[in-house]
């Protein structure tokens, strides 16, 4: 593959998409434990604040997963018209202030606030980073997407088990405002590299600049995307595998207690399937290329599905629970790997930070329901019929949700793309 075009029409190391890509996963990276290490954190919360309850403690969480998905349409913006130095740059200011000062707050309210204001900072790095790899790898898009967003699904295994340390020899606070200052540093590192090929002077090269392009004779704006139908469908498919995958990340802890996994088995579980999840959105961006976006949407989506109901017919079972959540997690995360590329083949690039974070609002009303809804229902059950029903009503009704997302991949499958944009070809190399 070729490097990106230098800011003076030559090719440079520093304008190399391999570069850019890179930092990108750096930033993602940086992002993951904000989302990923929560549940990490959750007990401690909850044994110094009796009063909170488990759906409340929750609420911070899907206050930051809102923050960061629905500020996105406004970040993708943003960043479109005005790069991602600056906006990088305030991300890591967010970062050490919301994460770091959420140990800090003893009423749930604060919490969320300042969970917030690391979500408005985790959506700039998130937008800005997917929307990057697609435009220096334009060619590759499942791949490129694949390992961008496999630095924000597995970036949280390389600090769980620091998180873990610090939370138990040093408490909570300690926790949380140490690691925010840290991924804020890093983050302000990243955002003096990481930019969008135009931004470094490049011409239509990127990364497969060596092989034909296929131009796209017309890009979709919001507005235009908008009043497409299948905009809904995809939107749609998002939202059911958000739902699920919403509603384990922050309960999978308080589950694994339920079952008694002993913690040592679970921080190997933590490990386990935040690497997974990452290392599937690689493996199935780079499937997606091969055999067609939404046959590999299809085939993912419904084996996700089956694995959610399995989960707690084997949850007794550390070592089963074990497999069958790093499984799951290999299977759900590859949607983040799907969907920024399917939004490009279908609407085009110009717009496409925009267009994603538009799209990207789907995770944001899945984590509103998975974190709340499903688990308030989880609970309802368990306190009627005992706490394996209750795990057993949630993952049925997210087990279906990702099952008739994966049934939605064939219905989008017989839609032909918006008039005017070129067809994608799956990639041969």
């Amino acid at each position: 593959m070729g490097n990106g075009s230098g800011v003076n029409g030559k090719r440079g190391f520093m304008n190399s998409p391999w570069v850019m890509l890179t930092a990108g996963v750096l930033g993602m990276v940086m992002i993951s434990s904000l989302q990923y290490a929560w549940s990490l954190f959750v007990p401690d919360i909850l044994k110094a604040n009796p009063k909170f309850s488990k759906v409340e403690i929750q609420t911070a969480f899907a206050t930051f997963v809102a923050c960061m998905t629905f500020a996105g349409p406004l970040s993708g913006y943003l960043i479109d018209k005005f790069g991602t130095k600056i906006f990088f740059s305030l991300a890591a200011i967010l970062v050490a202030v919301g994460w770091g000062g959420i140990g800090f707050q003893d009423k749930v309210l604060p919490m969320c606030i300042f969970y917030g204001f690391a979500g408005i900072g985790a959506s700039f790095i998130y937008t800005g980073g997917i929307a990057a790899s697609l435009k220096w790898f334009p060619k590759k898009k499942g791949t490129a997407s694949g390992i961008m967003a496999c630095g924000f699904g597995s970036g949280a295994a390389l600090f769980g088990w620091l998180i873990t340390i610090l939370v138990a020899n040093y408490g909570y606070k300690t926790a949380f405002l140490w690691t925010g200052i840290g991924f804020a540093v890093a983050l302000l590192l990243v955002a003096q590299v990481l930019r969008f090929p135009e931004a470094a002077g490049s011409t239509a090269k990127a990364a497969d600049s060596a092989k034909p392009k296929q131009a796209e004779t017309k890009s979709y704006s919001p507005v235009e995307m908008f009043q497409t139908g299948q905009f809904y469908l995809i939107y749609g498919m998002f939202v059911l595998m958000a739902i699920g995958y919403m509603f384990l990340t922050p309960n999978i802890k308080l589950m694994a207690n339920d079952y008694k996994v002993p913690a040592a088995i679970f921080t190997i579980t933590f490990t386990a399937f935040t690497a997974a999840n990452g290392i599937g959105r690689i493996v199935w961006g780079i499937i997606s290329d091969k055999i067609g976006r939404e046959n590999a949407m299809c085939i993912d989506f419904v084996a996700c599905g089956l694995l959610y109901v399995l989960i707690p017919f084997v949850a007794w079972s550390p070592y089963m629970f074990l497999i069958v959540v790093t499984v799951a997690f290999f299977c759900t995360g590859p949607m983040f790997a799907f969907f920024p590329p399917i939004t490009a083949d279908r609407y085009g690039e110009k717009f496409l930070s925009t267009n994603y974070g538009v799209m990207y609002t789907a995770k944001g009303v899945g984590g509103l329901i998975g974190p709340t809804f499903i688990t308030a229902l989880a609970l309802y059950y368990a306190k009627m019929q005992g706490f394996q029903i209750g795990w057993t009503v949630a993952c049925s009704v997210i087990g279906a949700a990702s099952v008739a997302s994966g049934l939605g991949a064939l219905i989008l499958k017989k839609i032909a793309k918006p008039a005017g944009v070129e067809p994608v070809r799956p990639a041969t190399a």
